[in-house]
């Protein structure tokens, strides 16, 4: 079934070959909205060929089933609507895409725009949005992202017909599907609450001469919990670079993060980058960082997660950061700490706490060796340990079932273009550099190491 509008506001619906009545925009309209909908046909298990020509939304929904999909009506230059799923801090983010049909080139996907109005406005549109290009068959699908700020600017004319070209590194699959999940959770979510949150920045940095505080999220009423972990992260950063340089020895660093969606802030938090960075070259050296992801943490965590976990992961190795990984669900509960062995303990903890961040600087026997037992204890028996980064990395993506050559692949194809071409950050707070960063170092790794 189809529907169209007239020029009176009427909608008719198309079955087979019969146009029927089916009353008025506005008055649908309305009814929508008073039974609580939002103007949106949701994606139903039974859409027709018709209505997906490209077996567009067949795919997707097949392979990130909590990912749903919109017709608006009318469309006004929008295909679907991709409704992101949020996560246990994202609150979901909204997608409008327009698909046209695509053909593979070389090393490149040339989409073709037979109604060039038609996407000349959604393209010029302030807001978010997404060009796909649809190619192979209907056997094995094909479709490449395009940013519609990006794609604006590779609009070229070929015969006549305008063409757009996006690389073949932008296919949808599971790593550019957990991008733009992360990046578009993110990103709307700081960017919805900007200037607020910059206020209680503000506010807040009154902490800054503690040397402990711990924190709730009622000192930040308001904004949404997105905001909230930005600015533990943040607080939490400055306190460690802040602290770091009167640690009597070389500290050995823990970490919470478990899950993709906490990983991914690491890759995508505008500060997380400059971070690790940072005290690297104030620690002179390598260092180690613990983590601990438990079995049943990985086996209910979804591809695209344990991938942005990798990535983090991947980064960190990068800047000559030790990662080790234990499986023992007994310290799940540690928190975020830096430990110089049997001495001094800096604790700053964002993630799962019970308030935005705790923080401290302690010298207390009890603390301190409780924290050298337990890196030590992950140092002395972590799974991916291995002599380089390259087979650390290999083994991390192991005991995340993840294919260690496609891994490669993908991520030498993404470090070639970088990732703002499939999605650009609007927020200040967001950055695709740790990102991009992450996906050259993968990439130029040994595929066979």
């Amino acid at each position: 079934m189809k529907l169209r509008i007239d020029e009176e506001g009427n909608v008719w619906a198309e079955v087979n070959r019969r146009s029927i009545l089916v009353g008025s925009a506005a008055a649908l309209l309305s009814q929508e909205t008073a039974s609580g909908a939002t103007g949106l046909n949701s994606l139903s298990p039974g859409v027709g060929a018709a209505d997906d020509p490209f077996g567009f939304a067949r795919m997707v929904t097949s392979n990130w089933p909590d990912l749903r999909l919109s017709r608006p009506v009318p469309d006004f230059g929008v295909d679907w609507t991709a409704l992101m799923p949020g996560g246990r801090s994202m609150l979901g983010a909204s997608i409008p895409l327009q698909l046209h049909p695509a053909r593979s080139d070389g090393g490149r996907a040339l989409v073709s725009i037979p109604d060039q109005r038609r996407a000349g406005s959604f393209l010029d549109r302030p807001g978010r949005g997404l060009l796909v290009g649809a190619a192979g068959n209907d056997e094995s699908p094909q479709f490449y992202l395009l940013d519609g700020r990006n794609a604006r600017g590779r609009l070229s004319r070929t015969a006549g017909i305008q063409e757009v070209t996006a690389p073949l590194a932008y296919e949808l699959d599971d790593l550019t599907y957990g991008i733009l999940w992360a990046v578009s959770n993110y990103d709307d979510a700081l960017q919805a609450d900007d200037q607020d949150l910059a206020e209680t920045r503000t506010d807040l940095e009154r902490y800054d001469r503690l040397s402990s505080s711990a924190v709730s999220r009622e000192a930040a009423p308001g904004l949404n919990s997105v905001a909230h972990m930005w600015l533990g992260s943040d607080f939490c950063a400055r306190h460690i670079l802040k602290a770091l340089p009167d640690l009597p020895e070389l500290p050995a660093f823990w970490t919470r993060e478990q899950h993709g969606e906490e990983a991914s802030a690491w890759l995508i938090f505008d500060h997380k980058y400059p971070y690790l960075q940072a005290t690297t070259k104030a620690l002179g050296g390598p260092s180690t960082r613990a983590f601990c992801v438990p079995e049943a943490v990985v086996q209910a965590s979804p591809r695209h997660e344990r991938i942005l976990l990798f990535l983090a992961v991947a980064l960190m190795e990068s800047l000559g950061i030790h990662a080790q990984f234990t499986t023992d669900a007994s310290y799940e509960a540690v928190e975020g700490f830096v430990v110089s062995p049997d001495k001094e303990a800096i604790i700053a903890n964002w993630v799962r706490g019970d308030g935005m961040w705790h923080v401290d600087v302690t010298g207390r026997t009890s603390i301190v060796r409780a924290f050298t037992n337990a890196a030590g204890d992950v140092a002395a028996d972590s799974i991916i340990e291995a002599p380089t980064a390259a087979e650390r990395l290999r083994a991390l993506a192991h005991y995340l079932d993840l294919p260690w050559s496609w891994l490669i692949h993908r991520c030498a194809q993404l470090g070639r273009y970088g990732t703002s071409g499939l999605i650009q950050p609007r927020s200040r707070l967001v950055s695709s550099a740790g990102l991009d960063a992450a996906c050259s170092y993968v990439g130029a790794l040994p595929a066979d190491s």
